[in-house]
């Protein structure tokens, strides 16, 4: 396994993590502050689907450029 490879694993453990119990619980099981309007778990996790859209974005590219 590379290590770009292992750095994606990693990411995404730290990632389910984060967005399930007990990370969820920890970190932003609460409504205030309102971020956009939004309660802070509701954009908690918008925050974590967008960052990791934008690692996986890079990884793809990463691997498509390897490949050619």
């Amino acid at each position: 396994i590379r290590g770009r490879d292992l750095a994606l694993l990693l990411y995404l453990a730290v990632c389910t993590a984060c967005v399930v119990w007990p990370g969820m619980k920890l970190f932003a099981a609460r409504v205030e502050p309102r971020i956009l309007g939004l309660p802070f778990a509701l954009a908690w996790m918008i925050g974590w689907t967008v960052a990791t859209f934008a690692v996986l974005a890079v990884y793809h590219t990463l691997s498509e450029r390897e490949r050619a």
